[in-house]
């Protein structure tokens, strides 16, 4: 017992030692070895990909907006979307639709989920089944806005408007 009790002291204090930076790598410090891409050549060459606008573009009437035609995935977990600091998740439910002669089952969105993880207060605005469903709504920093999608899903892509709060 008087074993356990040492070892678990020891490795507590173990785990709280700093370990010690290496020269070279602090703030600043760059890897001689490493040569800069620009930006211009960096091209998705998937084609299930979604291309985004890059956060330094502005909009067509000069504002820091960004904008996407995001498609709505056909799988259970799809995984979260970045655009402007805010990330765009969704909720996805299994349901059968009728195409043509039969039913097909396909995943539909109930819900999307805006988490503004950036320092910076944000509006989103949110087009949905080619409604506007948010039209510069607020998200403050650290916080999480959720849009439930009415009876029979959102099935069509969405398009989504992140701008700063000035």
């Amino acid at each position: 017992m008087k074993f356990l009790t040492v070892l678990a002291i020891v490795s507590t204090a173990l785990a709280l030692v700093p370990k010690p930076i290496p020269y070279g790598t602090g703030q600043g410090a760059t890897d001689s070895s490493l040569e800069h891409v620009p930006r211009n050549d960096v091209e998705n060459v998937d084609v299930n990909s979604v291309k985004l606008v890059r956060s330094d573009v502005a909009a067509p009437d000069g504002g820091p907006k960004k904008r996407s035609n995001i498609p709505i995935p056909n799988e259970p977990n799809p995984k979260s979307v970045l655009i402007g600091g805010v990330a765009v998740s969704f909720t996805m439910v299994g349901k059968w639709i009728r195409q043509g002669g039969g039913s097909v089952f396909r995943y539909v969105c109930k819900r999307i989920d805006f988490n503004n993880s950036s320092g910076v207060n944000k509006f989103v605005t949110l087009v949905a089944n080619g409604a506007t469903v948010y039209k510069n709504q607020p998200i403050n920093e650290r916080k999480i806005v959720a849009y439930i999608a009415p009876e029979g899903g959102i099935t069509n892509g969405i398009d989504v408007v992140i701008a700063n709060h000035n």
